[in-house]
């Protein structure tokens, strides 16, 4: 985020007071914004709302969902069976017809086998589907919700590049995990302990009742309790661990200036740092979910006793058989076993909770500056002749009480060489951002063509007349074709489909004098450019945003620095070229610079001072003022040029 002016304050100082109260409604908007992008003031839902969202959240499974519950019903059966079995072995041995019972009960086990076999293979092949279809749905869904999110989202310190490719890994993971197979052995926990709850009651209402009440409910409120334990500790482990992973993708990123400035182990002593910061703070929250987990795992054992106890003090006074007993007991037995199988998973349903309502949450995620019902056939009347700028100001969403614009008025005409100049961090590459809109202005208005508002215009009709070269480019790990091709309508997608043609190509390469290092290389334009352009020089890459700038032929061109990492000889090549394309009536081109070589013949200088315009008007003009502009010009050894 660029730097502002110290001039703030001061501006706040001397302005009236209706003017105070109304930058403050301004700030308080600002900072309602920023919080909206906040995901740690988000409120999330409990683990079954949770669930319930994600199954409506892709209706295409709906019926592999029915399926997969209704053969966990069934495959909760399998407690209750073994129950009543294995109380039936008591009486095998005391009836005369002792090997026909106990070939009958053999049977039973057998076809309880076999119906195992088919009801963990449908579970098996149903969960698949279904996880799988989660997993993909979650990616794309998150990859789509944050490359429509505006720039103030990327802003924010928690959203670096390592957090959210992180993200999108690691929670579709987690969804894909409890969404899997996971939770139909959960589902069929959850029924076993009701079933055989209900088993135990039905055969000794007495032993029942004791074991259910007395065992049941505390193991329910202890693994309730270590969920809610969990689901904060994974919370704040997060974000904690977000840190070093954003740490780390960032020092693989900069690995040229970590090894030429040899600060490996710094970067390294940093990232132990993070890692331990967050281990101790865990400490404290794994001790409290350890209690809770060992609370449950004894309280089994503990009604096991109780219900020993209490069955044998009911069987010696006849009060029930031991068929009873043996049933009730064993009821009790697998009710306890069903529940804590289900909360043995408690890390599967803190983990997808915490992902899927952040999922959730980047999906409503409405962007500040969208394609809406409202505009969606808005673009720009003329395509983007003229701008007319009326009392910007605008701040950071991540700084709302500093003003990097203040008040900023100014006028471009069609076809109009326009360039903005000035010392660091006055906002000259804040208004390129805002004249992409990247950002709105926090006040004032721009009016495109004399008739439109930019603000009112579909960000999608209005980008697509408009070109920007940073001073950084970007280049996708493509060929150097398909990068320069990039941003056409109808790219050029297969052999026979000649939308972008190997000749306009190559004209845009001439025109931004890439067509001789292109040319020159064994693949020429099928030469991959590799992550992040790393296969080209600096220079080389800055020509290759230049020609997929001009080959769009629009009627907008922003450069941010656009010729910094040129040489003095491609530059002037660059510039003769964008001159004779920024023809009267033709094509806006603004351009910022520091070396005012690149902008002597622009039809219009700006000079920005603290985020106000302090000097406007051509090279000789300024040089005849004498001012600020003059001074900057001599500062780079340029006074020569005012003649």
């Amino acid at each position: 985020m660029p730097g502002c002016s110290e001039e703030a304050d001061e501006d706040l100082i001397l302005a009236p007071t209706n003017t105070l109260h109304k930058r403050q409604n301004e700030t308080d908007r600002l900072f309602a914004r920023s919080d909206h992008q906040n995901y740690d003031l988000h409120k999330g839902t409990g683990i079954f709302r949770t669930v319930l969202k994600l199954v409506r959240s892709v209706p295409e499974i709906r019926s592999w969902i029915l399926l997969v519950a209704a053969t966990s019903i069934v495959g909760a059966g399998v407690y209750p069976g073994q129950t009543i079995l294995l109380g039936r072995i008591m009486d095998v041995f005391k009836a005369d017809d002792m090997q026909k019972k106990g070939n009958y009960l053999v049977l039973m086990f057998f076809v309880l086998a076999l119906g195992l076999i088919v009801v963990y293979g449908i579970l098996g092949w149903a969960t698949n589907v279904v996880c799988q279809t989660f997993a993909e749905r979650i990616r794309n869904d998150m990859f789509s919700s944050i490359i429509q999110q505006d720039l103030a989202f990327f802003d924010r310190p928690e959203n670096t590049v390592g957090a959210l490719t992180s993200r999108i890994d690691s929670y579709a993971q987690a969804i894909f995990e409890l969404m899997g197979f996971t939770i139909a052995i959960i589902a069929m926990a959850l029924v076993s302990v009701f079933v055989c709850g209900i088993l135990s009651i039905a055969f000794s209402w007495k032993l029942g009742l004791v074991g259910v009440f007395a065992g049941i409910p505390p193991m329910i409120l202890g693994g309730y309790a270590r969920i809610r334990l969990e689901t904060r500790m994974d919370a704040d482990m997060d974000a904690k661990f977000s840190k070093s992973a954003s740490l780390a993708s960032e020092t693989v990123t900069a690995i040229r200036t970590v090894s030429s400035l040899a600060i490996e182990e710094d970067v390294l002593q940093r990232y132990t740092s993070e890692l331990d910061t967050a281990i101790r703070g865990s400490r404290s929250s794994l001790f409290q979910i350890m209690l809770w987990f060992s609370l449950t795992q004894s309280i089994e054992y503990l009604i096991l006793a109780l219900g020993f106890w209490y069955g044998s003090k009911l069987v010696s006074e006849n009060q029930i058989t031991f068929y009873q007993f043996f049933v009730s007991f064993m009821g009790v037995y697998f009710s306890g076993q069903g529940a804590g199988q289900m909360f043995s998973f408690a890390s599967s349903f803190t983990k997808a909770n915490s992902a899927a309502n952040y999922f959730f949450w980047l999906r409503d995620l409405e962007p500040t500056i969208q394609e809406t019902g409202d505009n969606i056939d808005k673009g720009p009347s003329d395509a983007c002749k003229s701008y007319d700028l009326r009392d910007l100001e605008f701040s950071y969403p991540l700084a709302p009480r500093n003003r990097v614009l203040k008040g900023l008025s100014l006028k471009i005409e069609p076809g109009q060489f326009v360039a903005f100049v000035g010392a660091s961090g006055c906002g000259k590459s804040t208004m390129v951002s805002i004249l992409e809109r990247f950002y709105d202005p926090t006040n004032g208005t721009i009016t495109i063509d004399d008739m439109a508002s930019l603000a009112d215009l579909n960000p999608r009709l209005y980008r697509a007349h408009v070109s920007l070269v940073q001073q950084e480019p970007t280049l996708f790990p493509t060929s150097i074709r398909e990068n320069i091709a990039m941003g056409v309508d109808q790219v050029q997608s297969s052999p026979g489909d000649d939308a972008v043609s190997d000749k306009m190509i190559e004209a845009a390469c001439r025109a931004a004098n890439a067509w001789d290092f292109v040319s020159s290389l064994p693949d020429g334009l099928g030469t991959p450019c590799g992550t992040g352009g790393s296969q080209l020089s600096g220079g080389q890459r800055q020509r290759i945003a230049i020609a997929r700038a001009l080959i769009r032929n629009l009627n907008v061109i922003l450069l941010d620095e656009a010729t910094s990492a040129l040489d003095t000889e491609s530059e002037k090549v660059i510039q003769a070229a964008l001159m004779e394309a920024a023809t009267p009536g033709n094509r806006i081109t603004i351009a910022v610079a520091h070396r005012l070589s690149t902008i002597r013949h622009a039809d219009r200088i700006f000079v920005f001072i603290g985020g106000r315009i302090a000097e406007a008007g051509s090279h000789v003009e300024l040089i005849a003022q004498g001012g600020l502009y003059k001074k900057m010009c001599e500062s780079q050894s340029l006074d020569t040029l005012a003649g």
